[in-house]
């Protein structure tokens, strides 16, 4: 015979079970019942549940008792866990082939002695580090990197986010405005384009001052501030004042641009900058080139590599420790506008965009050139954006199938965003500090020429995996809350699925854009009939008027680009809302 539950048990497992009464309606037995809740003596009979007046504090879900949050939740589901685990597999091999078996390689090639296309001596040991420090150039091109990665990071990390707060205060107007003009502006990202039209622009005007490294943090402004300011809307919008979401989002923000900065590369090969001593990813690019010294460039790789693993090991205990989440809320926190709140946001809208629009310029005003004396514009397409397509499709399924392992499934429950640090130290690792073991993985052991098209070799998107993370975490809290006010479980999925398929589509849009404008792959590999490859050659020839800038971005792409950024500024990113702190 089925008895009625108790107090603070479990659920009914069957039909022929009593539905389960809330404790807040089970009176104490031997009690009078309170007066005015229709009580009917001292028998412990229910009481007729009232309508919740409006000072009650609505039932959430930590007034469930454990083993009902449970079922809900399902967090300690042995099916769950093991289906995240088995997901979480994918990413897993994609990073011990894409990342971790390149880095060993590259720290193996770094002690063999003498290694070189003239001949190779096997001798292991430390000779190539010892060098490292005896010529003293790869210190010093750290060295000349320390003044232009500090205005990054004060751009990504301080204007940015004190941008974002000036405009978020200014209104809706203000802030739907804002997100498309950053949109737009994150898009500009073309290194190689952007540097050689600034080259041009400075050789040609003949003025006093002369192109410097200094220069590439205005030119890459553009992306840095752009993706600050829509990251820092998204913060605040996350709550009344959105003051710790900020403060992580600037935080994250310091990290991701000090690890760009370390691996400052296109304007460096460009630009013949600075003389003295070439950027750490130049210097290893021109021993890998031609095989001339890639024992030592090796050294150089493995050297960054250790300090842009520390970046990503500090940036994910920052992620996983503020429980970082991303939601896609329907009716976001917006505070009341001012007139004098949106006078001083659009003061700063206006002056940030003249800073970014004068280091822009050069480059737009090329647009019009005909690149019918350089190259097929056609053929440069296929070329340059066939090939990272391909990393592309495979690259961002696999970091959505982590992404929801960790933030939907959750195997560890809420501690599962700990299982991010396997891939923090490979999380801000680009191409070239792998370059010797991705060539000698496309051109054979011992060889380090190859001529082709060859797909860059992240076959995981790391950034991207903790971006789905932190949106799947927040979705899947959204459905959960769903369920406990009696949604239909189908249709809580297919609101997880409408608010997660805009985002996936912007990933993967970032992800072709970088890519594609990998200039270090594209150059290792003698890819010169791709846009970079008449671009670089005009310069030499100081061929000014047929510069190939307009292959660099070409205008079908950007114009793809522009529209679907433009489209997610306006209808998708005012929806989302970055929340850290207790889920």
């Amino acid at each position: 015979m089925d008895q009625p539950p108790r107090a603070g048990g479990p659920p009914p497992s069957s039909r022929s079970v009593p539905a389960r009464i809330a404790p807040q309606y089970l009176p104490a037995p031997n009690r009078p019942a309170s007066p005015g809740r229709g009580g009917t003596g001292t028998t412990g009979a229910l009481p007729k549940p009232q309508a919740p007046q409006g000072t009650e504090r609505r039932p959430t879900q930590a007034d469930l008792d454990r083993s009902y949050a449970t079922l809900l939740q399902a967090q300690g589901d042995t099916a769950r866990t093991v289906f995240g685990f088995v997901l979480l597999a994918v990413p897993l091999i994609a990073l011990v082939n894409a990342y971790l078996l390149p880095t060993i390689r590259t720290v193996q090639l770094s002690r063999i002695e003498g290694l070189s296309v003239l001949g190779s001596a096997e001798t292991i040991g430390t000779a190539n580090y010892d060098e490292v420090a005896a010529e003293g150039a790869f210190t010093a091109g750290l060295a000349d990197l320390a003044g232009p990665i500090a205005m990054m990071v004060l751009a990504g990390a301080v204007l940015a986010p004190l941008a974002a707060w000036l405009i978020h205060r200014g209104g809706r107007r203000l802030r739907t405005t804002a997100t498309v003009v950053w949109a737009l502006a994150a898009v500009a990202f073309a290194p190689a384009a952007l540097s050689v039209a600034w080259v041009i622009d400075r050789i040609v005007a003949g003025g006093d001052r002369e192109a410097g490294l200094w220069d590439w943090p205005g030119l890459i402004a553009g992306v840095v501030l752009g993706l600050g300011v829509i990251a820092g809307l998204a913060a605040l919008r996350g709550n009344a004042t959105g003051k710790p979401a900020l403060l992580v989002t600037a935080c994250l923000a310091a990290f991701a641009t000090a690890a760009a900065g370390l691996q400052t590369f296109a304007y460096s090969v460009v630009s013949g900058l600075p003389q003295d001593a070439e950027t750490p990813v130049a210097q290893i690019f021109r021993g890998l080139y031609s095989g001339i010294s890639p024992g030592l460039s090796s050294a150089k790789s493995v050297l960054l590599m250790a300090i842009l693993a520390a970046l990503g090991l500090g940036a994910a205990l920052v992620f996983a420790a503020a429980r970082t989440r991303i939601d896609v809320s329907p009716d976001p926190v917006d505070p009341t506008p001012t007139r004098s709140a949106a006078v001083v946001g659009i003061a700063a809208l206006v002056l940030l965009l003249a800073a970014v629009g004068s280091f822009l310029l050069p480059w737009l005003a090329r647009f019009g050139e005909d690149t019918r004396e350089g190259a097929d514009l056609w053929l440069a397409i296929r070329r340059t954006w066939g090939p990272p397509l391909i990393t592309t499709a495979v690259a961002l399924p696999v970091a959505a199938i982590g992404g929801y392992a960790v933030g939907a499934l959750r195997p560890l429950g809420g501690a599962s965003r700990w299982l991010l640090l396997a891939f923090a130290p490979w999380l801000f690792i680009g191409s070239g500090p792998l370059g010797a073991a991705n060539l000698e993985a496309v051109a054979g052991e011992g060889e380090y020429m190859v001529i082709g098209s060859f797909p860059p070799r992240a076959w995981i998107a790391v950034p991207l995996l903790f971006v789905f993370t932190a949106l799947f975490w927040g979705l899947e809290d959204r459905r959960r809350a769903a369920l406990i006010d009696g949604a239909e479980p189908g249709e809580a999925r297919l609101a997880f699925f409408k608010a997660a398929w805009p985002m996936t589509g912007l990933m993967g849009l970032a992800l072709l854009l970088v890519n594609g404008q990998d200039l270090f792959w594209q150059q290792l590999t003698f890819q010169d009939m791709l846009s970079s490859g008449p671009m670089i050659t005009a310069l030499e020839h100081l061929e000014f008027e047929h510069s190939g800038v307009a292959l660099g971005f070409p205008i079908p792409i950007l114009i793809v680009a522009l529209l679907a950024a433009a489209a997610a500024a306006v209808w998708y990113l005012p929806r989302l809302a970055i929340r850290v702190g207790k889920d």
